[in-house]
């Protein structure tokens, strides 16, 4: 093979590829415009709001609708999305350290391999949310709701999840070492950890505070059923 030869099937390669970068980038970039300067992006049957990958580092959007959307891959470090509705969207894979997400709705979202660290989910709606494998280290999960969550090999050291509510959970294999679930009262007000019926075989329970915590049905990491 001569050297010109080469150089054409270098310079075919190398436009290839970045063609190929430059395609994705152009085919979600009205939606992240969008979102940026609208404040929404919408999903319908026929078009999906495609964040795929988008850099969202700090963005400040409460009350964003993004139900359905398409988040795989996106960098949300440090965002505040205060009470935004991401139910059923596409997080796999997703940054979303230090993030703000008060009151957000994640209900049958897709979280699997997310990053959550120190993430403030208080009161979030995590009901039937898919959070396989995810790193919810130091996140602060105050009376939120888990009610059915698939939390399989999820990180939860050092997590705060006073009143959570985390019936039927799946917490196989998870680590909870040092993580903060006990229940308390202030007066009248009175919030419980609920992890009745929730699955917490194989998992990582050193150091965990679990007073006042209702365990009823509960399968122990050890793998008996709790009374």
């Amino acid at each position: 093979m001569n050297l010109k030869r080469l150089a054409i099937i270098l310079f075919l390669v190398i436009g290839f590829i970045l063609g190929g970068i430059t395609s994705v980038q152009a085919a979600n970039s009205s939606d992240i415009n969008q979102l940026l300067k609208k404040k929404y992006c919408q999903t319908f049957l026929w078009k999906t709001c495609d964040l795929s990958q988008a850099d969202l580092r700090g963005v400040v959007l409460p009350e964003v609708k993004l139900s359905r959307a398409n988040l795989r891959g996106a960098d949300l470090q440090n965002a505040v999305l205060k009470y935004a509705d991401l139910s059923g969207a596409d997080l796999r894979g997703a940054k979303l350290n230090k993030a703000n997400l008060l009151g957000v709705n994640l209900s049958r979202a897709n979280l699997e391999g997310a990053d959550l660290r120190e993430a403030g989910l208080w009161q979030a709606d995590l009901t039937l949310a898919n959070l396989t494998q995810v790193n919810l280290e130091k996140t602060n999960l105050l009376e939120a709701r888990l009610w059915g969550t698939n939390l399989t090999e999820a990180n939860l050291s050092h997590a705060s999840l006073h009143g959570t509510n985390l019936q039927y959970a799946n917490l196989a294999n998870s680590n909870l070492s040092n993580a903060d679930l006990h229940s308390y009262a202030f007066r009248e007000y009175k919030t419980v950890t609920n992890l009745s019926n929730a699955n917490l075989e194989g998992a990582n329970l050193k150091n965990a505070n679990l007073k006042g915590v209702l365990l009823r049905g509960t399968i122990m990491p050890d793998g008996h059923i709790n009374e």
